[in-house]
């Protein structure tokens, strides 16, 4: 499957309240994929953030400081939800996305093309042992 499709087809399952095109290619995408989705771009002064923040040209061209500091910067202004299309020659590889909390929602290997996907609310499962069941008992301590 083309990986333009599968990033609408990703669009269309989130459906989110509203997206944050980084660049204008996903700009037109997401004007396209969710035509009644309010779409804004850098720079508008709402000052809140948006359910989705969706990128496809964002990191062609820049190095991986400047990659890792554009997705942290999005991560904690803009969204808390991130698709970001990556092309073959950007400076992020696989590894370093999975690093960042990332995981690899497609890829289309005619193209060499990967979408990694950032979910704040998915990122970090609670783990077993955090729960009132392991946690100490005040009343049984004795000074």
């Amino acid at each position: 499957m083309y990986w333009r499709d599968q990033l609408q087809a990703r669009l269309l399952a989130i459906r989110p309240a509203g997206v944050y095109a980084l660049d204008a290619a996903a700009h037109q995408l997401a004007r396209e994929a969710l035509p009644n989705t309010p779409v804004h771009r850098p720079g508008d002064s709402s000052g809140q953030p948006y359910a989705l923040a969706l990128g496809i040209d964002v990191l062609n061209g820049l190095d991986a400081e400047h990659a890792r500091h554009l997705i942290s910067q999005t991560r904690l202004y803009a969204a808390p939800h991130i698709l970001l299309a990556a092309q073959a020659d950007c400076a992020l590889d696989a590894d370093r996305f999975i690093a960042l909390g990332f995981t690899l929602s497609a890829s289309d290997t005619a193209e060499n093309v990967r979408i990694h996907e950032f979910d704040i609310d998915t990122y970090k499962t609670v783990p077993d042992w955090l729960n009132a069941r392991y946690w100490a008992h005040p009343e049984r301590w004795e000074p």
